[in-house]
């Protein structure tokens, strides 16, 4: 069986030195779960992580769509100002250091970046209030 493929944006709708979040939907022990993700880019390579500093749990977003810091080289978390490098997610500086962000798979499909091997749901369950409550976007399946 081959691994699922979703597509979560065009190539164009993230900046070439930029970064943007997403809230999609994933089945997790029968229960549909947010699943935060930010996609960050380089040129034209493309990467994805949990949006989760491995620090204490929080958004790296901390105030929301902020996932870099000024000169787009590093993910920065908001809230404790860990660096991770944009390329493996390894935390260079900060209190997690030596930490790594989870990875998640992504591929570049013609001009779709989809992300591959994550068992996401049709039904988002994404309107509970303890959700994420500014999502920059929210995809669900067709």
């Amino acid at each position: 069986m081959a691994e699922e493929i979703f597509a979560v944006c065009h190539v164009n709708d993230v900046a070439k030195r930029g970064a943007i979040g997403f809230v999609l939907a994933r089945r997790e022990g029968g229960k549909t779960i947010p699943f935060p993700i930010m996609l960050v880019r380089q040129g034209k390579s493309f990467h994805a992580y949990v949006n989760r500093c491995p620090h204490q749990g929080s958004r790296i977003d901390f105030q929301p769509g902020h996932f870099l810091d000024q000169g787009h080289r590093a993910i920065v978390c908001g809230k404790h100002g860990a660096l991770f490098e944009i390329a493996t997610g390894a935390c260079t500086d900060g209190p997690c250091a030596g930490a790594t962000l989870e990875k998640v798979p992504v591929i570049v499909d013609g001009e779709d970046v989809c992300i591959v091997g994550v068992d996401l749901a049709e039904e988002d369950g994404l309107d509970r209030p303890e959700n994420d409550e500014t999502p920059q976007i929210m995809i669900t399946s067709d």
